[in-house]
């Protein structure tokens, strides 16, 4: 944005959007695809989702998303094709739009996650303990740069 003394950055508008409920389940799902309906119900109630909003049995409606992730997830893969899986934090859903629309003109197809600090760290331990030959670069102001 133009400003007294050449290009700024803007100011922020409002706070990030909440995620809707389905995009609510489906990140943890992500991180932890052996949750069950009840530990998606218990997350969303410690989130502070009101379940009761939901167009019948709340059980019902998350284990029917579930279900649909399951089924369009892409399971496997040809034996000779070759993943790059790359994990990113930024300090704004901003910064990581910017990232998600350079991968995507470079014809790679970007995850986006939108995690609270706290979800983070949960998420990057899972990753660390789970799945160690990943690497995580923290691109965050006032991180230690690199890979951790």
């Amino acid at each position: 944005m133009p400003g007294p003394n050449g290009s700024q950055p803007a100011d922020p508008i409002g706070a990030p959007a909440r995620l809707t409920m389905w995009q609510a389940v489906r990140q943890p799902w992500l991180i932890h695809p052996d949750w069950t309906v009840a530990d998606h119900l218990a997350w969303l109630d410690g989130e502070a989702y009101d379940t009761g909003t939901l167009a019948g049995d709340p059980a019902e409606v998350v284990g029917r998303w579930l279900a649909e992730h399951c089924r369009t997830a892409l399971m496997s893969r040809p034996a000779d094709e070759v993943r790059l899986y790359m994990v990113a934090v930024f300090d704004s859903a901003d910064e990581a739009d910017v990232m998600a629309v350079t991968m995507t003109g470079a014809n790679l197809e970007p995850e986006t996650l939108c995690l609270t600090e706290a979800q983070w760290e949960q998420a990057h331990a899972v990753l660390r303990s789970e799945l160690p030959h990943v690497t995580v670069t923290d691109a965050r102001t006032g991180r230690v740069a690199g890979a951790s």
